[in-house]
């Protein structure tokens, strides 16, 4: 399962359970179906996945006050959790 998060990471669920954070450029390279990237994180659940999506979003973002920090962390799970419920129900 290949989740494009934004245009800089892309989750990828393993077959073995293992989540990996893909951080690429906007075209990644690929072989054979798979994205090419020296900056590749690994977890065990998805929580801990997004978590640290959201995480390194914020630190690239311009954020300057604690309600606009809000609003972007706010922002970004509603967009992973409607890009998870796409991916779900096009599974079934």
């Amino acid at each position: 399962m290949e989740i494009k998060l934004d245009d800089h990471y892309t989750m990828v669920g393993g077959r073995h359970g293992q989540i990996q954070l893909i951080r690429h450029k906007t075209n990644p390279e690929r072989r054979k179906g798979k994205i090419i990237s020296n900056d590749t994180l690994y977890f065990q659940t998805f929580g801990q996945a997004v978590k640290t999506y959201i995480k390194k979003s914020a630190n690239e973002s311009d954020i300057k006050t604690l309600k606009e920090l809000a609003a972007f962390i706010d922002g970004k799970l509603k967009g992973v959790e409607l890009k998870i419920n796409q991916i779900t129900e096009n599974s079934k």
